[in-house]
């Protein structure tokens, strides 16, 4: 938990509807194309969803979308202000900051960069994208479909485990602590590998949540649930033991086994 003596961290993000309010896979389809968006809903769970979205943009392109349409529509995708100062004040106590998402390299870099945020992550790690030379954008899998099964028990896609991912970034250097934030199923995996002294900002009421709650067993480290974006900063001033400005409220935490309770 907080402390004065913690001088390293690490924080590690899932992007999608936890450092912005929105899925960038679903919002660039909806805006670009409806009927798309219509097939994209209707595909879900029965096709890889990194491949869904790759056919999904190739359709996009022979419809005469191009970089700049598709640009246009991720600089309109929500990222509040209060993520913003709350990743810059990680930056500034130190913190070495990590994306591990599904979405992709050419979202995820376009959408920092149009917020001037960029440079405060050290490592992204999502699925590969690139424009070819006709300007059709490709999305391939992270874990590509070549590859075996990554073989991991818990509910991760085929193309990205997270666990695995953040377990690497764990080994890489000694942590005093190591915070993960997500939303979803696929944020459990690497919410297990953290210990006892970490800790997990799960976005509260989705499935990260209702997995923690099903399987406690697995999680030894702490559960900050949140709701919105200004929970974030005031957990990460509660962190940094840094007074806050304004009114925020009191962020919730549930230790190994006991009640929720305040970050001291």
């Amino acid at each position: 938990m907080p402390s004065t003596t913690v001088s390293k961290r690490l924080f590690a993000f899932d992007f999608d509807w936890t450092l912005i309010e929105a899925d960038s896979d679903h919002w660039v389809m909806q805006r670009l194309s409806g009927d798309l968006f219509k097939e994209q809903e209707d595909l879900f769970g029965k096709m890889q969803w990194t491949d869904l979205q790759n056919m999904l943009l190739g359709r996009l392109f022979d419809r005469g979308v191009t970089k700049q349409d598709i640009e246009q529509v991720l600089h309109e995708i929500p990222f509040t202000q209060e993520v913003i100062t709350a990743l810059r004040l990680m930056e500034s106590q130190g913190a070495e900051l990590c994306i591990i998402s599904d979405a992709n390299t050419f979202y995820i870099e376009t959408i920092l960069k149009m917020h001037g945020i960029d440079t405060l992550f050290t490592k992204i790690i999502t699925n590969p994208a690139h424009f070819d030379e006709s300007g059709r954008l490709h999305v391939s899998r992270f874990h590509g479909a070549d590859k075996g099964p990554h073989g991991c028990a818990l509910p991760c896609q085929p193309n990205l485990c997270k666990g695995r991912e953040l377990q690497k970034l764990i080994d890489s250097q000694a942590w005093d602590q190591v915070v993960y934030m997500g939303d979803s199923t696929n944020d459990f995996c690497p919410s297990t590998r953290l210990q006892s002294k970490d800790l997990i900002l799960a976005r509260s009421k989705l499935l990260l949540e209702k997995a923690i709650r099903e399987q406690p067993h697995l999680v030894l480290a702490d559960v900050v649930y949140w709701e919105s974006p200004s929970d974030i900063l005031a957990t990460t001033q509660s962190i940094f033991n840094i007074e806050s400005t304004k009114p925020l409220p009191s962020p919730q935490v549930e230790r190994s086994g006991l009640p929720s309770m305040a970050i001291p």
